[in-house]
């Protein structure tokens, strides 16, 4: 195993656990308040994935300025997570498959 395949695993993992984390938290900080604010405010939060609680917590100002700055990051690093999986993710899997029939054909 190659340390570019480990640096890859790593990072991969690290970001979509860390953005998965982050978007959680960030749900669980705009949802309740905004069902808070009433029904017609919370309902849209609910049901459109990340663009209601980013939109809710964007337009209630500072007290909701944590939970935006989760939520947006948490996008970003899962973002990030599957543009290296679906990007470099092929290469490795080829060059692993390679090293496997090599093997094989060595026995």
């Amino acid at each position: 195993m190659d340390w570019g395949f480990m640096a890859f695993a790593i990072a991969s993992t690290l970001s979509l656990a860390a953005g998965g984390v982050l978007l959680l938290v960030g749900y669980i900080g705009t949802v309740p308040a905004a069902f808070s604010f009433g029904l017609k405010t919370g309902l849209p939060v609910l049901l459109v994935p990340v663009i209601g609680p980013v939109w809710f917590a964007l337009t209630r100002g500072p007290e909701f300025r944590r939970s935006a700055i989760q939520l947006i990051v948490g996008v970003a690093l899962v973002a990030l997570a599957t543009g290296l999986i679906l990007g470099l993710g092929p290469q490795f899997a080829e060059k692993l498959a390679a090293e496997m029939i090599e093997a094989a054909k060595n026995r």
